[in-house]
């Protein structure tokens, strides 16, 4: 995630012709991760383009969108912080104690490493976690809602000449951080390792169940989400009864948010997405994980989001009133969805967005929280965490620069009313050089 001054901005017709590039030739590991630090000097910032990349072994009817995808989800590993320092006015530390007090943090995949344990406050950092061996990098974290249990997952980097996400089997690991937020140590969970690719990856509130979302295995239809307990490692899974995929096709790593649990710990938002021809066609689903029977789509209900209000923006975006570009969240008490939305504003050619509350039961939007207008997308925000009530959330947006001229993008807290940067210092673990290095879990 990244913006900044150095190196040009990629206009959309670059992208667009990095993207036919890529749909006519396999995504090998070299291929990609050329990709992703080409593409990753692109100016864009998270939130309105998907993390995605192109999967091994893919379903002949899944491999061209794969493809296309490898370049496009990377560009949400750049983001830039403003070269100012960015002020707090009094009473931060009120807003600060909204939200959960430590993250962990994992490497961009293109510099694999330790994740980082941190204090949102004050960007202290509070140990590191290198992966078990035989494995050499994190794949993905999920967050409990205690704010001190995380679910790790890790595997391997893919060989020279494989596809990017052949980095063999991941296995998952937990860990408990003390009450001052010190890391102890990764205890394996009692789950054979995964094989499938992973789309999604969460944590339930209360910490003793992990959902996964998985694509089909070559030669077969039907994604599917797996609910194991962390305790035993029992477990049931539901699959869709067709073609498609759950979550978001990535680069190696696997991106937070893609599914959501409400805080009672047994109901679970996901996005469905099927494909006809070059159209896309997403819905936003509830599943209810104690309803009998295997089939996700006879366990779970449709959020009455229209599916052409979902997903990237196109050259039909005009056609709707808005468009939701990437997952939302849903708050802890299951009524609301907080979502980063895109419109087209009003002339001169101006982008707008707003994170906005949705919800559940109707569809419909309840409360903008935050209304921002750019030149291009590079300046759009993003939500990584929301409370149970949808008062408190850690978002990523734009924030003043120095001069008039430097615009960049910070975390911080979210309310009705305000948004407080996260202090330079957290903002500084996040990134190496004007790049995002580690990529933030709450």
């Amino acid at each position: 995630m990244r913006t900044g001054s150095e190196g040009p901005r990629r206009t959309e017709d670059e992208l667009r012709a990095a993207l036919l590039t890529l749909e006519r030739h396999a995504p090998s590991a070299d291929a990609v991760l050329r990709a992703v630090r080409a593409v990753g000097r692109s100016r864009r910032a998270p939130g309105l383009v998907r993390r995605a990349a192109g999967p091994g072994r893919w379903p002949g009817w899944l491999a061209p969108l794969a493809a296309a995808a490898a370049v496009v989800g990377v560009i949400v590993a750049s983001l830039a912080i403003p070269g100012a320092i960015l002020r707090h006015p009094a009473g931060t530390g009120t807003v600060f104690a909204k939200v959960p007090p430590y993250f962990v943090a994992v490497p961009d995949p293109v510099s694999p490493g330790r994740a980082v344990v941190g204090a949102t406050a004050t960007g202290a950092v509070l140990g590191t976690v290198a992966p078990p061996r035989p494995h050499t990098e994190f794949k993905g974290v999920a967050a409990a809602g205690d704010g001190r249990t995380f679910v790790l997952a890790a595997g391997g980097l893919p060989k020279a000449g494989t596809n990017a996400l052949d980095g063999g089997p991941v296995r998952f690991y937990r860990l408990v951080l003390d009450r001052s937020g010190h890391p102890g140590r990764l205890a394996a969970l009692p789950m054979p390792p995964q094989t499938a690719t992973i789309t999604g990856l969460a944590l339930s509130p209360d910490g003793s169940k992990l959902a996964v979302a998985l694509l089909p295995v070559h030669g077969r239809t039907g994604p599917k989400i797996q609910v194991s307990s962390v305790a035993t490692g029992a477990g049931r899974e539901w699959v869709w009864p067709g073609t498609g995929w759950i979550g978001d096709i990535t680069t190696g790593l696997i991106a937070s948010g893609q599914l959501s649990w409400a805080a009672d710990n047994r109901t679970l938002l996901f996005e469905h997405t099927t494909r006809t021809g070059a159209t896309l066609i997403p819905q936003l689903r509830l599943l209810d994980t104690a309803a009998p029977g295997s089939s996700l789509l006879a366990a779970s209900t449709r959020v009455p989001i229209p599916s052409a209000q979902l997903g990237p923006a196109t050259k039909d975006s005009r056609k709707v009133p808005f468009r939701i570009p990437v997952m939302p969240l849903m708050t802890g008490d299951g009524t609301k969805l907080v979502a980063l939305t895109y419109y087209q504003a009003a002339p001169p050619k101006k982008l707008g967005f707003t994170i906005t509350e949705f919800s559940v039961r109707t569809g419909k939007p309840v409360q903008v929280l935050d209304r921002q207008r750019a030149a291009s997308d590079a300046n759009s925000p993003a939500v990584q965490w929301v409370n149970t009530s949808g008062t408190a959330i850690i978002a990523v947006r734009t924030v003043p620069g120095q001069n008039s001229h430097a615009r960049g993008s910070a975390y911080g807290v979210q309310t009705p009313t305000t948004f407080t940067p996260l202090p330079p210092s957290t903002q500084r673990l996040f990134f190496r050089h004007g790049e995002q290095f580690l990529l933030p879990v709450w």
